[in-house]
């Protein structure tokens, strides 16, 4: 089922203080992990995974399940299973014919088209790095997580925050909490609410207040640190006219190094 774009902003995000050093300053913190969030996501475009998407909407519940492996660049999703079983011939037959397609289309880019579709693809969520201008912190305690202490990181929306980079007006809407690891300054678990309509996509979609976006971390290598899983509940209104739930959890799984 497709999804809202604020899926990509929920994916749709140095100093490693040690379990006993000294309080961090929370914004130097927070601007530590983002930058390490970054150098993690671009390690983990490297890698292939599993992904499990859940959506439940008007009583019905679909499961689809995806491969998502690196292809020239950036990342492309193949689907391999729905609701608990495998594709029909036919479906995987389309699944195949489209792969093909794209490899072909990839393969005989021009190197400013292949740029073009990276830094099309970078740019959706590049607003990640004003979070450090776009909150106040305040470290609110410790955490302990899968064994790993962590701090806990509240982010209120800061006043006069004026965006310069694509998507980075949803900080402005939207409250949050991160669970940063003390040992590698990653994020290991993040919380976001949405206190305002939010406008996202191509088609014109609101998201409205009290929605809830939930993602979870996993340390898979030395300091690289993966989705583990998001969650999205709440409600959005399409064309301004068609209010639709949100019920969505997305699982990702089985990383795997493709190369030799």
């Amino acid at each position: 089922m497709k999804r809202p774009d604020l899926v990509v902003f929920v994916l749709a995000i140095a100093i490693a203080p040690s379990a006993h050093a000294q309080t961090p300053d929370a914004r130097e913190l927070v601007r530590q992990s983002v930058l390490n969030y970054e150098k993690a996501w671009r390690a983990g475009m490297q890698w292939s995974y599993t992904q499990t998407d859940v959506t439940r909407e008007d009583g019905t519940r679909e499961v689809d399940v995806s491969q998502v492996i690196p292809l020239d660049g950036t990342p492309y999703q193949r689907l391999i299973g729905k609701n608990g079983h495998a594709l029909t011939q036919e479906e995987q037959r389309k699944e195949d014919d489209k792969y093909q397609k794209e490899l072909h289309r990839r393969g005989v880019e021009s190197p400013g088209t292949r740029q073009a579709r990276i830094q099309k693809y970078e740019k959706e969520r590049g607003f990640l790095v004003e979070i450090p201008a776009a909150y106040d912190f305040r470290l609110v305690g410790e955490d302990l997580l899968a064994g790993r202490p962590a701090w806990v990181v509240k982010m209120t929306p800061h006043p006069g925050f004026e965006p310069t980079m694509t998507h980075a007006g949803m900080l402005k809407h939207i409250d949050g909490r991160l669970w940063i690891d003390k040992k590698d300054v990653q994020w290991s678990r993040a919380e976001a609410d949405v206190i305002d309509n939010v406008s996202v996509g191509l088609i014109l979609a609101r998201i409205g207040p009290g929605a809830h976006i939930s993602l979870e971390f996993t340390r898979i290598s030395d300091k690289l640190w993966v989705p583990k899983e998001i969650t999205i509940k709440g409600e959005a209104r399409i064309l301004l006219v068609h209010n639709k739930n949100l019920d969505e959890e997305l699982s990702f799984s089985a990383w795997r190094w493709p190369g030799p």
